[in-house]
């Protein structure tokens, strides 16, 4: 399974507030896949593409809550964004973390 970024992620991310390079994220992917980062995550559809998607919310290394948006296509992922998530996103991500 290869994890794959969109080319111009590491711009996407910067324009956002994202505080990640992509190999971070590569990095923080793996670890999920792993079962060392924990995140809550459900499947996504975009109908104007017909791509099937993933939306992961997750902490980085450093306590930073951000979601994780990418297109399955089996066997891989390709990561197309990383954002921050915002102040009630990350709330309510903070919930569940206490749930779980």
């Amino acid at each position: 399974m290869a994890i794959k970024l969109f080319f111009a992620l590491a711009q996407m991310m910067a324009d956002a507030g994202a505080d990640l390079t992509p190999d971070q994220v590569a990095q923080l992917m793996r670890r999920w896949l792993a079962g060392e980062v924990r995140a809550c995550g459900e499947p996504a559809y975009d109908p104007a593409t017909g791509w099937q998607m993933f939306q992961l919310w997750l902490r980085t290394d450093i306590g930073q809550a951000v979601q994780v948006t990418g297109r399955v296509t089996p066997p891989d992922f390709y990561i197309i964004d990383v954002r921050p998530l915002t102040t009630t996103e990350t709330a309510e991500f903070a919930q569940w973390e206490t749930r779980k």
